[in-house]
């Protein structure tokens, strides 16, 4: 599973016009606090004080990367990119005992980030994207270039190669196979929302409420206001995952309707926010439209993890993520 605050940061900063420095893992051999792909990144804020995104492990590893990162932001490394041995046993004293290769690129921020804001939606949208970097290119071509992946079906996550004079990494930054619709954009819907968010999942999220959604959230998630929330689950893939957390228990019941309809291939998850009494007051309004037993199962409510009765939104947030995540790792 793939954690992607970095690239989310990354973006958001590019944006902000901050200068960073990415650190990759390149190479793991033996045992290793992070695997292939793991990134870290960092950069100096307004305040002038190095903010970190993400990690590459922790320990000794990650605070030699750092004091790396932050000699190249500082200028005190005037190298613009190069590939870092670190024996974990030998050289850092670290128990896990493995070899890691890690790349580090200083890049400069400049005033055309519409690359990068299109590479952002491209990947909301389920599509990978391909950073390519290498030894061999000409000075002034060194960096890394950024492209929306044209068939991700086809994409290695990683491929790092190297001879005994150059090297060069191909990375594939791929869409989280989690994709969540959530109805209802009050306290839980935006707790939830904000818990899934560093994690990568692709999130759809529709009320029937105008300028309900928090203005920092409307460029990460796709949301969408509209009189007939119902109407969404059709288009919405059946591999994923559906939410209802509105405020009206009639709107809930009509999306059960819909997202509960029998179908060759049924949602991956069908929750609804609510009580046991709710869960039997709707089962006896489904059953009366015909749904049978087998459909009715597939309904989550309450939902959440079992042993965690707090009704604090960040806690609810908590408990449901956890459940998502339990079933989507045993799809996986």
């Amino acid at each position: 599973m793939q954690h992607l605050q970095w690239w989310r940061d990354f973006v958001s900063w590019q944006q902000q016009g901050s200068t960073v420095v990415l650190v990759t893992v390149v190479r793991a051999d033996g045992s290793t606090p992070r695997e292939v792909g793991a990134t870290m990144l960092l950069r100096l804020d307004a305040q002038q004080q190095f903010q970190q995104s993400d990690t590459i492990g922790g320990g000794h590893l990650e605070f030699q990367a750092i004091d790396l990162a932050k000699n190249m932001l500082l200028d005190s490394d005037q190298r613009q990119q190069f590939v870092e041995r670190f024996n974990l046993s030998a050289r850092l004293g670290q128990c896990c005992g493995g070899v890691m290769g890690l790349l580090f690129e200083k890049i400069i921020a400049t005033d055309n980030d519409h690359n990068f804001i299109t590479c952002q939606k491209a990947w909301q949208n389920g599509q990978g994207i391909v950073r390519q970097i290498s030894s061999q290119e000409l000075p002034h071509k060194s960096l890394s270039t950024w492209s929306i992946a044209e068939d991700l079906s086809q994409s290695l996550n990683c491929d790092f190669q190297q001879t005994d004079t150059a090297w060069q990494w191909k990375q594939t930054i791929q869409p989280y196979a989690m994709k969540v619709m959530i109805f209802g954009a009050g306290h839980v819907g935006e707790s939830i929302v904000r818990c899934l968010l560093p994690i990568g999942v692709q999130i759809t999220w529709v009320d029937n409420r105008d300028d309900i959604f928090p203005r920092d959230l409307i460029d990460q998630v796709n949301c969408i206001s509209t009189d007939v929330p119902e109407a969404e689950i059709a288009h919405f893939d059946r591999s994923g995952a559906v939410l209802i957390l509105t405020h009206d228990h009639q709107l809930d019941l009509q999306l059960c309707f819909e997202a509960l309809k029998p179908s060759n291939q049924p949602f991956a998850y069908v929750g609804m926010i609510g009580s046991k009494s709710k869960r039997a007051i709707f089962e006896k309004r489904m059953q009366a439209r015909g749904y049978s037993q087998i459909e009715l199962q597939r309904l989550i409510c309450p939902i959440g993890i079992e042993g965690i009765g707090s009704k604090q939104p960040a806690i609810i947030a908590v408990s449901v993520v956890a459940q998502l995540l339990q079933l989507f790792n045993i799809k996986r």
